[in-house]
C-alpha cells in the first residue's frame, strides 16, 4: 500500500542537519516528490502542519518485535510515538532460520530473554519456514503500522546447522562453512545484518548458542557480512562485571568489522548510578576506535532502565542460578522450591557469591514494593524492600522467598538498574561517539514499556534540559540510524526518499508512564505507553495514526538488506 498526501504549513526538518525551514512536502506513490514551499494541491490528501515541524518518520533499530508482528501488525504504539521504521532480530534472536524439531526451543529461548509468554509462539506464531528465506516470504505478505526488517541471529543460525551442541561447543571447520553458507543465505534473502550475544542466558541458565562461537567462526560471518554489506550487533559480556574481557571482544571484533568494511554497533551502554565509571570507560573506548577509524557504535537508550519484577520467566535473576529456575518454574515447582531447605540454602549463598545481577540484590533500597496481598503486609507498600528485609531479619534471600510466598508467587516490586541521572544521559546522548538506538521496543512488555524513546528524547533531552538541539535530534533518529543500518531509500526529506513522516508541534509532546493492559495473547500482561503527542506518522505517504489514534491503515513492509551509505557516522 502506498499513498498520496501533501503536507502543507509546516516547518521542514530534513534530517541532514541543516536548519529548520519552513515548506511543504508532496509524497505520490509512497515516494517524495516534492519539497518546496506553497506547492499547490493536486487531488491528493493533506496534512496540516502548521505550528509543527516535518521531519523524516523515525527509525529504531533495536526491536524484538518478531513475534509479535503476528498478532499486532500495527506494533503499536510505536507509530504514536513517530516511529516508521523498526530493526528486528537483535541480541542473536531472530525466528529463522529453524528446523521443525526447534520450533519450540528457539521460541522459549527468545520468550525467556525477550519476556513473551510461551502461548505467543504455541498458537500465534506460524512457523511455516525454515530457512531465512521462506521466513521474509510470510513477513513480505503481511501489512504493517510501520516498515520491518530483520537481521538473521547467530544463535539460531548455529542451532539450525549444529544442532543442541550449539549451545555448548565452538563450530568445525566444516560446521563452520554451513554457518557461513546459512549467514550468507539469510542476507541473499533479504536479512540486513546478522546479531550475535554473548551475554543473555537461555531458560535452563544456558549462554545462548552465539556465546560459544570462537573467534574464526565470529571472522567468518563478518567476512561475509562484508560482501553483502550487511550490519554487525553484538551483545558482550561483561559490561558490568568485568569490563576488559567486554572491551576485548569488542575491540576483535571490530577490527575484524573494519578490515571488512562493516559496520558495528553494541548493546547494553548504561550508565550506572554505584559505577558511573563504566560508561565512562566506554565512551572513551569507542571514542578510541573510532578515532582510528573503525565503525564501532555503542548504543544507547535515553530512558531510565526500570522494571517491574517479572516472577514468571525474564532474566531479573540470570545471574543467581537459583532464583533464575525459580522464576522459569510453573506454580507448583515454584512453591516446592519456596518450602525446601535446600533451595533455600543454595540461594542464599548464591545470592552472597553473586556480584552483579538484574534484579539489585544487594541494593534491596533500590526495590519499591508495590503491593501486597495480605493485610498485615500492606504496611510495606511504598517502601523499598529493604525495609521488609530488616524486619524479617535473616538472610536477604529467604526474606525475598518468604515475601514471594506470603503475596500469591507474583508480589509486586519495581526497580531501576541504570540511566538515572538525566544530566549524565543528556551528556551521553548528545557525544556523537554514541548512537541513540537501544529502545528494546517490543520486548520485556510483562516488566515495562521500552516503545517511546524517541519522545523522551524530544522532550527531556531537547525541549525541557537543552542538552541536544532540535535538529541534531531529528537527525540521531532518521539519517544516522538509516546510514548505521543500511536502509538508504529512507531517513531524509529528499526527492526519491521514501514518503515516511513525523510530524509533532515540540510543546505538545509528552512521555507519559506505561499502564497496565491485558491484550496479549492468552490475555497475558502488556505494559503500553500511551501515544507520545504527535499530530501524524506517515509511512509510504499514509498515516497511521493521526493526533494519538491508529487509523488502522498498514502501509508498512518488509524492508531488504541494502548496501549502506558509505559516510562516516561516528
Amino acid at each position: 500500500m502506498a499513498g498520496n498526501v501533501l503536507v502543507r504549513g509546516g516547518t521542514i526538518i530534513d534530517g541532514s542537519g541543516h536548519p529548520a525551514e519552513p515548506g511543504d512536502v508532496r509524497i505520490r506513490d509512497g515516494v517524495i516528490t516534492e519539497v518546496g514551499g506553497r506547492l499547490v494541491p493536486d487531488g491528493e490528501a493533506e496534512i496540516d502542519a502548521s505550528g509543527a515541524y516535518v521531519t523524516p518518520g523515525f527509525i529504531d533499530g533495536h526491536t524484538h518485535f518478531d513475534p509479535s508482528l503476528f498478532w499486532d501488525p500495527d506494533c503499536d504504539p510505536m507509530p504514536q510515538h513517530g516511529v516508521t521504521t523498526v530493526l528486528m532480530g537483535n541480541c542473536s534472536l531472530s525466528l529463522a532460520p529453524v528446523r521443525p524439531d526447534h520450533r519450540k526451543q528457539v521460541g522459549e529461548t527468545f520468550g525467556t530473554i525477550e519476556e513473551f509468554p510461551d502461548v505467543a509462539f504455541d498458537d500465534h506464531v506460524p512457523w511455516t519456514w525454515e530457512t531465512y528465506a521462506e521466513y521474509v516470504t510470510s513477513v513480505a505478505a503481511g501489512s504493517y503500522g510501520v516498515n520491518v526488517a530483520g537481521l538473521v541471529g547467530l544463535s539460531m543460525v548455529r542451532l539450525f546447522v549444529v544442532g543442541e551442541e550449539a549451545w555448548d561447543r565452538p563450530s568445525t571447520a566444516d560446521e563452520r562453512d554451513r554457518i557461513v553458507a546459512v549467514v550468507d543465505a539469510a542476507l541473499r534473502g533479504g536479512a540486513a545484518g546478522l546479531s550475535t550475544s554473548f551475554s543473555d542466558v537461555g531458560r535452563d541458565g544456558r549462554l545462548v548458542p552465539s556465546a560459544a562461537a570462537d573467534d574464526d567462526e565470529l571472522r567468518a560471518v563478518i567476512d561475509v557480512l562484508g560482501r553483502h554489506r550487511g550490519h554487525f550487533e553484538i551483545i558482550p559480556r561483561g559490561v558490568t562485571t568485568d569490563r576488559q574481557d567486554a572491551m576485548d571482544t569488542l575491540e576483535r571484533c571490530a577490527r575484524w568489522c573494519a578490515a571488512a568494511d562493516v559496520t558495528l554497533t553494541w548493546n547494553a551502554f548504561l550508565d550506572l548510578r554505584n559505577d558511573p565509571t563504566i560508561s565512562d570507560d566506554f565512551l572513551a573506548f569507542a571514542r578510541r576506535l573510532q578515532g582510528e577509524g573503525m565503525r564501532a557504535l555503542p548504543t544507547i537508550s535515553p530512558r531510565p532502565v526500570d522494571f517491574t519484577a517479572n516472577w514468571n520467566g525474564g532474566l531479573g535473576f540470570r545471574y543467581i542460578p537459583a532464583w533464575h529456575t525459580f522464576v522459569q518454574a510453573d506454580r507448583p515447582t515454584k512453591l516446592a522450591m519456596l518450602a525446601d531447605p535446600a533451595w533455600r540454602r543454595q540461594a542464599a549463598e548464591q545470592w552472597d557469591d553473586t556480584t552483579a545481577s538484574v534484579f539489585p540484590h544487594h541494593a534491596l533500597e533500590g526495590v519499591t514494593v508495590l503491593d501486597a496481598a495480605r493485610p498485615d503486609l500492606e504496611r510495606f507498600v511504598g517502601s523499598t524492600f529493604d525495609v521488609y528485609a530488616r524486619y524479617h531479619g535473616g538472610h536477604p534471600s529467604d526474606a525475598l522467598a518468604d515475601w514471594v510466598a506470603s503475596n500469591d508467587l507474583a508480589p509486586g516490586m519495581a526497580y531501576v538498574v541504570g540511566n538515572h541521572d538525566p544530566a549524565r544521559i543528556g551528556r551521553l546522548v548528545a557525544d556523537p561517539a554514541t548512537l541513540v538506538s537501544a529502545s528494546d521496543a517490543g520486548a520485556h512488555v510483562q516488566a515495562h514499556c521500552t516503545a517511546g524513546d524517541t519522545t523522551l528524547l524530544l522532550t527531556r533531552y531537547v525541549r525541557d534540559r537543552g542538552d541536544m538541539e532540535l535538529e541534531a535530534a531529528v537527525t540521531e533518529m532518521t539519517a544516522r540510524q538509516a546510514d548505521v543500518y543500511g536502509f538508504t531509500d529512507r531517513g531524509r526529506i529528499e526527492v526519491g526518499k521514501a514518503g515516511d513522516l513525523t510530524v509533532f508541534a515540540l510543546d505538545e509532546l509528552h512521555w507519559d508512564e506505561p499502564v497496565a493492559c491485558h491484550d496479549f495473547p492468552g490475555g497475558s500482561l502488556r505494559y503500553r505507553r500511551p501515544p507520545g503527542g504527535y499530530r501524524s506518522t506517515v509511512v509510504a505517504g499514509v498515516p497511521t495514526q493521526s493526533h494519538g489514534v491508529a487509523t488502522a491503515s498498514r502501509p508498512g513492509r518488509w524492508l531488504p538488506g541494502k548496501q549502506p551509505a558509505r559516510t562516516r557516522v561516528a
